[in-house]
């Protein structure tokens, strides 16, 4: 049986969140709203998700300039990603190239006709499934499963 993961996509005032089942089926969960850049405030939320969900381990989004160098994001999400890890150390945090999720969870979106006042709702969560599959089919990859 696989393990259970959480799939993260932190922005500057949102923390989209999906998480995987055993299956390794990526479901959507919820998005986290907090003040510009005060992702601290997500942190307990985490921990309760990961508790109740018995998540090991978490896909954080990492993103980072076309060229593949490192943007002011890919810093923040460095700091958020070693916080987390030092309050929550049970938990493995992998880091996930992220670039163009966010487009691809707007076209997704459109192409489902879903309204701009719902999408705004969802997109968060859309780019958190796109992160958590990535890692999801990384790590099968890897193993070579």
């Amino acid at each position: 049986m696989s393990k259970k993961a959480l799939g993260l996509d932190l922005g500057k005032v949102t923390l989209g969140i999906s998480y995987s089942d055993t299956l390794e089926i990526v479901h959507p969960l919820t998005t986290l709203r907090f003040k510009s850049n005060q992702y601290r405030e997500t942190f307990s939320e985490i921990k309760k998700i990961c508790d109740e969900n018995e998540i090991d381990e978490i896909a954080l989004g990492y993103p980072l300039h076309l060229s593949g160098e490192q943007s002011e994001r890919s810093k923040i999400c460095l700091e958020f990603k070693k916080e987390l890890e030092q309050l929550y150390p049970h938990l493995h945090v992998h880091l996930v190239d992220e670039r163009l999720t966010s487009v691809e969870a707007h076209r997704y979106l459109n192409n489902m006709n879903v309204s701009h006042q719902t999408r705004k709702k969802v997109v968060d969560q859309m780019a958190a499934i796109e992160i958590l599959d990535t890692y999801l089919r990384r790590r099968k990859n890897e193993n070579g499963k």
